[in-house]
Order: C-alpha cells, then structure tokens, then sequence
C-alpha cells in the first residue's frame, strides 16, 4: 500500500485547518513545535485570525543513538522518561548541549521576547506528525502549567500508540491519519524537507491585521 498521504507540509495543513471546530479568535493562540510544526501553525493562524508563537522544546536523545529519545527539554525544565545506562555526566552533558541550542534558537526566533500569556486561553499545539510522543507529551505538561482554558493538538497523522497516550491529556485531540503501521513521520509526505531557520523566522513574523471594512 501507498505510505504517502501528503504532497508536503502546506498540504496537510490545508486539510487539517478543515476538522479545526470554531473558535475565539480572541482568546486562542496556536503554538508550534519546532521546527517543522511553526510554518504549519502560522498558516493556520493565518486563516483563523489567532496569534502564533513558538514553544521551545526539544526531545532529549542518548549521545549513543541520536534516534532514541529518552526526554525532553525546553528552556527551563527537563522530562526523563528513560534513563536507559547513562552516567550523570553524560546525562548533565546532554541536557546542558540540548538546552543551550535552545537558548540560540530562542535568540534567533523569538529574539528573546517573553512568553505569551496562556492563561484562560485556548492553546492549540500544532506539529507536522506525532512518532513516539515524547516532547509533545511534555508539551502539554509545560502548557498546563501556564493554567490555560483548553489544550488542543492538531496533527496531520499520529503513531496510533502515541495518539492513545495523548489524547486524554487533551481537551481536543485533531488527527487527520493514524496510520499502521507507522514507518516515521517523513514516510508519510512526498516532500518533506527538513524547515530553516529563515522559514521559522519569516513564520512568526506578525500577521498584518484584518483590514477594517467601513460602511459607506
């Protein structure tokens, strides 16, 4: 059977913004998962009329196999779900490489500015496809610490195992495929270039407003 299910990133967006229910432009932001989920959130932010920001965390791997995540981190707080046979400096060693990439992206993308306000806001969390789950899980931990009103996820596709582990964590949880079985996200897309930083910085970049339309 034919793994592909979309022609690229802008393709599956544009099928994802059509299961997203209505919302409150008002009090909704979409936050994306760098780097591949920050140009899908900004295209739907677009169309909805919300705000999009980035949210800066990144899966935590074993320096043995660049592959396996064993966590996550973001820019203050670290997640270990497997130690696996790591000594504590080797650990220290990869949280501490892991989280100062972050502090250049953080530099580079959002050049510093504060964190959006979350609370009593609809957070949709957007990614370009779900493959164990890890960093998404500690995602939302890290956003419901920001007591927000609603924690939505909106994905392409999800490793049916992952989707299962997160979608009782959420308020919503917007999947358009759980294939099986799952050969890695990137098998899925006929394109799927791994997204710049010029693309992340051009993504967030603020949307231009509504134009007033005036009575005449």
């Amino acid at each position: 059977m034919d793994a592909i299910l979309f022609e690229d990133r802008k393709a599956a967006t544009d099928a994802l913004i059509k299961i997203i229910p209505p919302i409150d432009p008002a009090h909704t932001i979409m936050l994306g998962i760098p780097r591949g989920g920050v140009p899908m959130a900004a295209q739907i932010a677009k169309v909805l009329h919300v705000p999009v920001d980035i949210l800066l965390i990144r899966k935590l791997t074993s320096p043995t196999n660049p592959e396996y995540a064993i966590g996550a981190v973001s820019l203050d707080q670290t997640w270990i779900d497997e130690r696996s046979h790591l000594s504590d400096r080797a650990l220290n060693q990869a949280i501490e490489e892991t989280r100062a990439l972050l502090r250049t992206r953080d530099k580079l993308y959002r050049q510093q500015k504060p964190f959006p306000n979350l609370h009593q806001k609809t957070v949709i969390l957007v990614d370009d496809g779900i493959a164990t789950g890890r960093t998404l899980l500690h995602a939302i931990q890290l956003i419901r610490q920001h007591q927000p009103q609603a924690i939505w996820v909106a994905v392409p596709l999800s490793a049916p195992e992952a989707a299962k582990r997160i979608q009782p964590l959420v308020d919503r949880f917007l999947c358009l495929h759980q294939p099986e079985p799952f050969i890695g996200v990137g098998r899925f897309y006929r394109s799927f270039p791994a997204v710049t930083d010029h693309e992340v910085i051009q993504s967030l970049r603020p949307n231009p407003p509504r134009p007033v339309i005036q009575s005449e």
